[in-house]
This record gives structure tokens, sequence and C-alpha cells, in this order.
């Protein structure tokens, strides 16, 4: 309705002018030189009228003409990137599908028409991986490092390739490529870590992880219990090359970052033990044996003397479970040294004292070996055996995989410090939100 009023508007508004123009023609005289012209004022404003057209005219040709000229025109290049996008998404379509081979076509076919740009290499990097060509993968990589809005992109792609060949050397060297690059990628803080731990570059490491608190991917506690397990490898690696000092102050410094880590304590006492203080070796053990029991603290605690009787072991180990009374470990020791020198009947009443349906397997296998030797009927603990499980073991609180003992990475999915001590009462510390955040920065490295 506006437009129809506004189209009226600017005919009358014209017819007006034109008419008021025919009955006062008036008269125009201009003289240029030695010329002059004589005309009326309707004339002139038309014939101005009639060159603002003819201007207008020529300028929307020339427009039209660069716009839509075939080949040379803009709008050529424009549906040519429009059908090169199209192409692109089609690939990425391909490529989520799984057809690799259609994939690659769609992106060669998309990289004719468009310009430059990150995103077409970045396909055909990933669609010549998925596909096996490896060698491809890696020339589309460097070509996205080359380029100013691709280069991060291009640096992981080729850290990515130097990890699935094994090129550990190379990634760590990526790595440190891309940490220059971008120094608060969370991808780059984390991956760094990851192969400075691989590596073994224990002070690097540190570096890395404080970076990565300072960027607040990870809290206090874990960054602490982090820099207590790579305090204890440095240790276990002077203790390798015969430096004792260094490898005591290495555990040392491990129990202070991170409190009750049995490896460190066993690492410590063992020191303590060459060095000839067995007292102190002793002490070590009982007082982790009270905040924290682990078979490797009974292990090394019954190694302090290998050639005493049964009886005097008994005694000595009484002296350690005190500290620790209601632990199922200190229960398990004391029921299997009993029965050891023969006290069956004690040896019942004390493993009696573990939880029917809760205990390990270890614990149920004694109270069955106990029952045996009694001349009891084993059907209630030969079934309670069957669905007991042993807790008592280094779990990964990543992958599930378990171990007799902690190391620094896991075996299974390479994870750092993942290992936790799993039993029920320790379960749920370990399986915090601090250790959740852990396994989301170094998973998929």
């Amino acid at each position: 309705m506006i437009r129809i009023f506004a189209f009226f508007l600017v005919v009358f508004v014209t017819t007006f002018i034109a008419v008021w123009l025919a009955d006062n023609p008036g008269e125009v005289s201009i003289d240029f030189r030695s010329y002059r012209i004589n005309t009326n004022f309707a004339v002139l404003f038309g014939a101005i009228l009639a060159l603002i057209i003819t201007s207008a005219a020529l300028v929307w040709l020339i427009g039209y003409l660069r716009r839509e000229t075939p080949i040379l025109g803009t709008n050529s290049s424009v549906k040519r990137q429009a059908r090169g996008l199209k192409l692109l998404n089609q690939s990425l379509v391909a490529l989520s599908a799984g057809d690799h081979k259609l994939a690659h076509k769609l992106v060669n076919q998309a990289e004719i028409l468009l310009p430059p740009q990150p995103m077409v290499h970045l396909l055909a990097a990933e669609t010549a991986s998925r596909s096996g060509n490896r060698q491809e993968a890696v020339t589309r990589y460097r070509q996205l490092e080359k380029m100013e809005d691709g280069k991060l992109l291009g640096i992981r792609g080729l850290l990515g390739e130097a990890q699935e060949n094994g090129q550990h050397s190379e990634a760590l060297r990526l790595s440190r490529l891309a940490f220059e690059e971008n120094r608060k990628s969370p991808w780059v803080l984390k991956t760094l870590f990851a192969l400075e731990i691989g590596a073994g570059n224990w002070n690097e490491a540190i570096s890395a992880l404080d970076k990565v608190a300072k960027e607040g991917l990870l809290d206090k506690e874990t960054v602490s219990r982090h820099k207590g397990a790579i305090a204890y490898a440095t240790a276990m690696e002077h203790s390798l090359q015969g430096d004792a000092a260094e490898a005591q102050k290495g555990f040392k410094q491990a129990l202070k970052l991170r409190p009750n880590f049995a490896p460190a304590t066993i690492g410590l006492a063992q020191i303590e033990i060459k060095n000839g203080k067995q007292s102190k070796a002793d002490k070590l053990i009982l007082d982790a044996w009270e905040k924290a029991p682990r078979p490797s603290l009974l292990t090394l605690f019954k190694d302090l003397d290998p050639h005493e009787s049964k009886e005097s072991w008994l005694n000595r180990l009484q002296k350690l479970t005190q500290r620790n009374p209601k632990s199922e470990l200190s229960v398990l020791a004391i029921a299997s040294a009993q029965y050891e020198i023969g006290n069956i009947t004690t040896a019942r009443e004390t493993i009696s004292k573990t939880k029917t349906g809760k205990r390990s397997a270890k614990s149920v296998q004694l109270a069955l070996k106990i029952s045996r030797a009694e001349g009891n009927s084993p059907n209630k603990l030969e079934q309670e055996l069957a669905h007991a499980t042993d807790h008592a073991v280094w779990s990964c609180d990543d992958c599930g995989n378990t171990e007799e003992s902690w190391s620094l990475l896991c075996p299974s999915c390479k994870g750092f410090d993942t290992f936790y001590w799993n039993t029920d009462t320790l379960k749920h510390t370990h399986s915090s939100k601090s250790q959740k955040q852990t396994i989301a920065l170094m998973s998929n490295v």
C-alpha cells in the first residue's frame, strides 16, 4: 500500500513540475567564449535530466558487466565459491559416513573452485589419513602448517601422525612448537605434559604441569599429587643409578607432596635399610601402615628379618597391625600368621572379624582353608568365594586395568598417574572430581 502511494506521489510531483514548466518556459541564455546558446528553462531542465538518466544507466551497465560477465564477473566468482562450499560440505558428509573415496573426490573438486583455505587441507588430510594414505596426509598437514590461520591445526595433525608412527622425539618437538604457537591451548598443554612424561623429562614435565595449573585445567590437589608422582619417578631413577642421597631427597619430596604414598615410603625405607638404619625403616613402615595399609608395606616389614621364626614374626606383626587393627589387611595378616603356627581356632576367630559378603577373595580363601582344617562344611564359604573379588590391587581409573604394584604410566592405556588403591574406603577419594579432571586432561593424547 505504501509503495503504491509513493509511486502515485512521484507521478503526481513529476506531472506537476512538467505542467508548471510548460506554463512557465522562461528564457535561458548561455555565453561561452564566442558562442551563445538561447533556449528556455524547460528544455535545459530536460537536457540535464536526460544526462543524469544516461549517466545512471551507463554506471548500471558497467556494474552489470563487472558482475555478470562470464569467468571475469564477480558473480561468477561468488557462484564458483558457492559451488565449492557445497562440494566441501558434501565431502564432510561423505567422510562422516565412511565413504573415503567419495570424500577424497569431492574435496579435490572443491579445492579447484575455492581459494586456498585451511578447511580444504584439513578435510583432505583427514580423508587421506582415514583411507590409509599417510604420506598425502602429512603433505596436507604441512601445507596447513604454512597457512597463518591453520598453523596450529597443521602442527596438531603432524604430531598425531608422528605418534601413530612411533616417532616420539618428533612428536615431542612438534608439541613444543605448538606451545610456542599457542601457550594457552588446553590441547597443547596436555599434549606437551604427556609427551614430556613419556620421554622421562621430569623437569620439563613439571614446568608443563605448572602451565596446566596456571590455566586452571587441574586443581591444586591434583597438581600436587602429580608432582609427587614425578618426584617419585625421579627418585627411582637416582636409586637405579646408585645415587642414594638424591634418591632419598626425591622420596621425601614425593611424600611431602603426596602423603601416605606407599611406593615412596617403601623406597625411602629401603634406603634406610641399606644405610643400616633399620629402626628408621621400621618407623616409616609403622607410620605408613597406620594411615594407609598396603601389602607391599607388609612384605617389606617381613623382609626386615627374613630368618625369624613364625612365632617371632607373629609377635612383630602384632606390633604393626595394632597401628590399624580394623583394616582388613591387618586382620588377614594376623589370621594368616596364626594359621601358619597352627593356631587354627584363634585364626578362625580372627578372620571372622571380617564382614561376610564384603571381604576380599583372599580373606574368604583363608577362611575356607581354616574351615577345611577344622573339618567343617565349606559350602557357604565356597559360595561366597565365587562372588568375592580382590579389591586390594592398584586399578587404573581410566581404563580399569589392575596391577599388583603402582606404576607412573598405565601399561594398558598409557595414562599418567591414573592408578589408585582399589578398596571400598579409598575408592571414593580417588574417584573424585580432581581425578576425573586428570582423566579428561590426559585422554586421547
